[in-house]
């Protein structure tokens, strides 16, 4: 692989992370249109660099590229949100059956350290570091089940849940009270169980309160 090869990758990652960042902030807001030209000179990279990576962020579900109306952030439902739930949900029974048959015990602290620093998180900083500890929740579960492939698909998920929570937020500011600690409590008490059944009711339990929340709305 050729050295304007790897720039080339680099350059076209380098802006896609920036501007996830930026949406997933609310610096560019729901159906916004990307400045293609802008974004260039900005970044000084070409055009096609920009259009580059605005394709991988379609791919994770945050841009909408258009080759008529341009690219745009997505416009998103609660409908969308409930079908991401469910996919989350498929993804994190996964990991932790996979951590639960492990049998490994750093695991499991690492889950308890991430627990508690969602309370510590909502003490301090109320929804919006509670929310970000509580995602973070999900994907250290991915990352400590050691597939690689799940660890990516989860990051990815909970930054389209990012996107998609945020028209739920604008809409009734309910969504912001603090959710029962037992909730991923329950998690780490099911996997250190090695009972997929038990794993099982206690990801239902917390998707089907998320669900709540957002149907809700």
């Amino acid at each position: 692989m050729t050295d304007a090869l790897l720039d080339h990758r680099s350059l076209r990652e380098l802006v896609a992370r920036d501007l996830r960042g930026r949406i997933l902030s609310r610096d560019i807001g729901p159906g916004e249109k990307l400045d293609v030209a802008g974004i260039a000179g900005q970044y000084g990279v070409s055009s096609g660099s920009v259009r580059e990576a605005a394709f991988l962020l379609e791919a994770e579900g945050l841009v909408v590229v258009n080759p008529r109306r341009g690219i745009t952030v997505r416009v998103v439902t609660a409908t969308e949100l409930l079908e991401i739930y469910a996919v989350r949900e498929v993804i994190d029974v996964a990991a932790a059956v996979l951590v639960a048959g492990h049998g490994d015990s750093e695991a499991l602290e690492a889950l308890r350290a991430g627990q508690e620093h969602i309370e510590q998180a909502w003490d301090a900083g109320g929804f919006a570091t509670g929310l970000a500890a509580d995602l973070e929740f999900h994907v250290l579960l991915a990352q400590v089940s050691g597939n690689s492939r799940l660890h990516a698909i989860s990051v990815n998920l909970i930054d389209q849940t990012r996107l998609h929570l945020q028209p739920v937020e604008a809409a009734d500011a309910s969504i912001r009270a603090r959710p029962p600690a037992h909730l991923h409590t329950a998690i780490i008490d099911a996997i250190a169980s090695c009972d997929e059944s038990v794993i099982r009711k206690a990801f239902a339990d917390h998707y089907a309160f998320s669900r709540t929340r957002v149907t809700h709305e």
